[in-house]
């Protein structure tokens, strides 16, 4: 019997009866490959899966004492594949050679191509490599055509640096928000900020907010039109950041941070930063309420025990202006039994449904 030395795995093939196979399982009888884990010692208990070329499963099973995995033809297929947990045999089977004697058939079959699975997944490792530096390749030369034209809607934000990289956003990203972080840990020393301290506050109290009224209708929009970057509402947004409303400018950052960074094109990258920085200069609360997500949930050091550096870096947020914040740290001081944080609560719970009464 023909043994074919495969790595740590040895197959021998030999044929029992003619092709007459037509289940989708392993039979007791019929074709057959032999598995050896060493010569002489049948692979026993091993899972394998009997294919075409063009990936049809025809058979599948367990190897039993015997080490046999049982096989079976497709009419007009001459090309097979033959897997195990840890190989992956490519055969080549002439269709004559399913009904010849076990000497001929030994003899007509070809072994094509021999290889480990973890030699596969390293190979698709290495093409989804190629294939990702590829498409970032062509991303930065995109970049580089728009960063020429520097006419995309956010344009007034600034000009485009010549190139830009997804290193050099994570770098300028992480510079900002480094600043931020600091400021909150900064502001959190000392108990943080005291609720009964709040002054509600206008939103033209924090800077100007032209064409409020598309600022008004973008957060009363459906979450499924908000999560769009095109159409009448997200042109309004963008054509009222640009006369230098922080609302708008606001919105359209929380607009673009909140998609993942690998459907961001280079350029809208690069326009994060600078709504960023620019709302950082600003100081404008909302800013504060984004990085106040990812302060630890660990205790604070408030006198209540139930406010966590998350819960105090929103406070924080609230003092500044963001109305959100407002609305969440006030929901829950509005039934605080101290008098004086109560009433608190209740006048941000006011000042952030007279600030956005659309917000969704």
């Amino acid at each position: 019997m023909l043994k074919l030395i495969l790595g740590r795995t040895l197959l021998t093939l030999s044929l029992l009866s003619p092709l007459s196979q037509a289940a989708d399982v392993p039979a007791a009888t019929g074709h057959y490959l032999t598995l050896y884990a060493v010569p002489g010692v049948p692979q026993d208990d091993d899972p394998y899966a009997w294919s075409t070329a063009g990936g049809k499963q025809l058979t599948k099973g367990v190897t039993k004492a015997d080490g046999r995995a049982y096989v079976k033809g497709e009419e007009g297929e001459e090309n097979y594949i033959l897997k195990t947990v840890s190989m992956r045999w490519q055969l080549k089977v002439p269709a004559q050679c399913w009904q010849s004697a076990p000497e001929a058939f030994q003899q007509c079959m070809q072994l094509a191509k021999t290889t480990s699975r973890h030699d596969e997944e390293q190979d698709a490792r290495k093409l989804a490599g190629q294939q990702k530096e590829v498409k970032m390749q062509a991303r930065i030369a995109a970049y580089a055509v728009a960063a020429r034209a520097n006419d995309d809607a956010l344009a007034w934000l600034g000009r485009l640096p010549s190139s830009w990289t997804i290193e050099s956003y994570g770098t300028r990203l992480l510079r900002s928000g480094d600043k931020i972080a600091k400021q909150i840990g900064d502001a959190l020393k000392d108990g943080g900020p005291d609720a009964r301290q709040f002054v509600c506050r206008a939103p033209d109290d924090y800077g100007p907010v032209p064409d409020q009224a598309a600022v008004d209708a973008w957060i009363g929009a459906p979450r499924d039109v908000r999560k769009v970057r095109s159409g009448p509402a997200w042109d309004a947004l963008v054509a009222a950041g640009e006369k230098g409303n922080w609302m708008a400018r606001l919105e359209l950052y929380y607009a673009l941070s909140s998609v993942n960074v690998s459907e961001l094109s280079l350029l809208e990258q690069y326009r994060i930063v600078q709504l960023m920085e620019w709302l950082h200069k600003k100081q404008i609360g909302g800013l504060y309420s984004y990085f106040s997500i990812g302060m630890p949930v660990t205790p604070g050091n408030l006198p209540s025990a139930t406010w966590r550096k998350q819960d105090q870096a929103s406070l924080y947020a609230a003092m500044l202006g963001s109305y959100d914040d407002q609305n969440s740290r006030g929901s829950v001081l509005q039934t605080d039994p101290d008098p004086a944080l109560a009433e608190a609560g209740r006048k941000m719970l006011a000042c952030a449904q007279a600030a956005m009464p659309q917000r969704r």
